[in-house]
């Protein structure tokens, strides 16, 4: 039997508590977000815990620096030549916080190796933190590792993750999550760029309070500003209006985040949104209003505003952007609703022409 460990600062979520407070998200994207230290006692005894870390680029190695400060067993699997990497230098991320965790701290597994039997089916929680693309190729490679019982979760941009997990975890396992979090790849490490959070959606869908509680702990522990949205389809769709208005526009005038606040292109991200929201609505998604998000989107890009986005990174480098999970599917949710999304329309075409 493979020993775990987990953080002794454990706290626990009492969901009944905090509800009214999460209901305010939904009029405001967290505008009088109460702190979870104020919510949730600490817990006195010591769970023990495994968590397996999916796809260590620029947010895999956020989350994996930072859960690697707490007390958790740490696994991470990995691939290519930055993988290998890893394995033999562990992770380096600066920015926000500095942190350099030896190779010796987790345990590791490798896409191109076969898997050591110590790791199959041992894992509490597996955290998908990968390209949208490379959700369903995780999904079915995460059955190796997570245990009966355990909690998946995808911290990845556009629709469609928590389908994909549940097709192949159920709807038990898996746990509906975003981040806020900003980072990119820079050299041999990453660059913690913005600090966000990292939001939790509450039962009674995916994984039961008991379990919320566990991985809430986690990540309040590891410093990674954990919350608990009401409502699984809002918390996903907050954070892909964000990507929606942000990424497309910045890849393709190759700006950083920050030199969207200029009012030409800000007002483009909202064209973006207004359009996203209408869909949202179809979709029976309750969003805040135009207002909050405009609020939402300008503190977000100044959080940001040094920070690269991932889909320009894409571009710069030649990789498969991450378009078709987000505005290209709204085009085709609005398209099923009888609705034009002209703007999302043509961004995802611009996109798609600079890399088929």
């Amino acid at each position: 039997m493979i020993g775990t460990a987990t953080p002794s600062n454990l706290v626990q979520p009492r969901l009944s508590l905090c509800r009214r407070t999460l209901r305010l998200r939904r009029c405001g994207f967290r505008t009088k977000r109460t702190p979870l230290f104020s919510i949730f006692p600490v817990i006195s005894e010591v769970m023990s815990m495994r968590v397996s870390v999916l796809g260590v680029g620029a947010i895999g190695s956020v989350v994996a620096a930072a859960l690697a400060t707490t007390d958790v067993e740490l696994h991470l699997h990995v691939r290519g030549e930055r993988g290998a990497a890893q394995m033999l230098q562990g992770v380096a991320v600066s920015g926000h916080r500095t942190l350099n965790i030896a190779a010796a701290r987790f345990l590791f597994s490798c896409e191109e190796l076969p898997l050591d039997d110590g790791l199959l089916q041992g894992s509490d929680l597996v955290i998908l933190a990968c390209k949208s693309s490379d959700v369903p190729h995780l999904a079915q490679t995460a059955t190796s590792f997570l245990k009966t019982g355990g909690v998946v979760l995808a911290l990845c941009n556009g629709l469609g993750h928590v389908d994909a997990l549940t097709r192949i975890h159920g709807p038990s396992s898996v746990l509906a999550a975003s981040t806020t979090h900003g980072a990119y790849a820079e050299g041999e490490g990453v660059v913690w760029a913005g600090f966000g959070g990292v939001g939790f959606a509450a039962p009674p869908l995916g994984p039961d309070t008991k379990r919320l509680e566990a991985v809430v702990s986690i990540f309040e522990a590891a410093e990674l500003n954990p919350w608990i949205h009401e409502d699984a389809a809002t918390l996903i769709w907050e954070k892909v209006v964000l990507n929606l208005a942000i990424n497309p526009i910045a890849a393709l005038a190759g700006l950083n985040n920050g030199e969207l606040l200029e009012s030409g292109l800000f007002n483009a991200c909202m064209m973006v949104y207004r359009e996203a929201a209408q869909v949202a609505a179809m979709e029976r998604v309750s969003l805040p209003d135009e207002s909050a998000f405009e609020r939402r989107l300008r503190t977000v890009l100044e959080q940001t505003a040094d920070n690269t986005c991932s889909m320009l990174q894409d571009l710069k480098k030649g990789r498969k952007t991450e378009i078709s999970a987000l505005n290209q599917a709204v085009v085709a949710l609005a398209e099923g609703h009888g609705l034009s999304v002209p703007i999302n329309q043509m961004l995802a075409s611009l996109i798609q022409a600079c890399h088929p």
